[in-house]
């Protein structure tokens, strides 16, 4: 057997030796890689802070840092954990859009209320027997969304909430930690509060020990007064007209009418335009009609998480239009 040593072996040795350590260098990244992804927190849906464009809006400057710039910030709650946007084109809305939709992603969305009245050939809007205008072309807003925003009269429709009844619902939260004075209460009630932490975090597996979960209920109840605080002065901001609601009347397959508050009008904001707007037909920009459209989503056990949005109306006042 010849068993020299020879520069031709020595170096196919080494070459194998080289080809092991690789394989085990990455063995090991990978190794890392997977208990990493084992152990980390994952966000579930209601820790997501999605803000959506729909396609007949165009982004701002400002529209592609806004996840970047919630998250920084420490704008929202300390229980939300991932933050972004997503600007939907024409020619994937349904396949993109509904993709979204499907795994429960989307918290709020941007959207126009544009309606486009019939007219003559002289350009005047044409009336019908009743003195009122006749609407060629519905708004987007409309399209969208109505006969499915959520109220109490109608639970079965799951595309968005209406405006008036989300109100409403955040109103009702907070008095189940505050009492019927709950803008004037000092504290919210400790016991409610342990127990709205616990059945949304027991199983967080950032919350391990005993320390970590009483500094999770000090973050719960930090979190409900500032949403007091926010509530109380988006509610003012709605009685300012800053804010308004967008209202449509529709009839039901019974024939009854009802109306239905679809989204809230951000035309007041004179900055959003750095955010969200739309075009005309030459090519202008305008934020008159702008909406934000508030998704309905159904978090269980975590519904207190619904509310984030309203941190975000106050927000955006305070940075487009104070």
């Amino acid at each position: 057997m010849d068993a020299r040593i020879t520069k031709q072996r020595l170096g196919n040795l080494l070459s194998y030796d080289w080809l092991k350590m690789l394989a085990a260098a990455a063995a090991a990244v990978l190794l890392v890689v997977v208990i990493f992804i084992a152990t980390a927190t994952r966000a579930a849906n209601y820790q997501k802070f999605i803000v959506y464009a729909y396609t007949d809006v165009s982004s701002g400057e400002d529209f592609g840092y806004l996840g970047r710039t919630l998250k920084e910030g420490g704008v929202l709650s300390y229980d939300v954990l991932d933050t972004g946007t997503e600007k939907f084109e024409a020619n994937t809305r349904y396949d993109m859009f509904g993709l979204r939709r499907s795994t429960g992603e989307g918290t709020v969305m941007f959207i126009s209320d544009v309606r486009v009245y019939k007219t003559d050939e002289q350009g005047n809007e044409v009336l019908d027997e009743n003195g009122l205008r006749i609407v060629e072309k519905e708004s987007v807003l409309h399209e969208f969304a109505m006969g499915g925003a959520v109220n109490p009269d109608r639970y079965t429709a799951s595309v968005v909430y209406d405006s008036r009844y989300y109100l409403e619902m955040c109103e009702a939260y907070l008095v189940t930690f505050f009492g019927e004075d709950w803008q004037t209460a000092a504290e919210p009630d400790a016991e409610a509060v342990r127990e709205s932490f616990f059945a949304r975090n027991s199983g967080d597996k950032r919350y391990k020990t005993k320390a970590s979960r009483e500094a999770g209920v000090a973050d719960e109840r930090q979190r409900l007064l500032d949403l007091r605080d926010d509530f109380k002065e988006v509610l003012a901001l709605f009685a300012r007209g800053v804010y308004t609601h967008t209202v449509y009347e529709g009839e039901a397959e019974d024939g009854t009418r009802y109306d239905s508050a679809l989204g809230i009008n951000l035309g007041k904001l004179e900055g959003i335009g750095r955010l969200a707007y739309y075009t005309d037909d030459e090519g202008n920009h305008h934020t008159d009609k702008l909406n934000l459209v508030i998704i309905y989503n159904n978090y269980g056990e975590a519904n207190g998480m619904l509310y984030e949005p309203i941190t975000f109306l106050r927000w955006l006042y305070e940075e487009y239009g104070a």
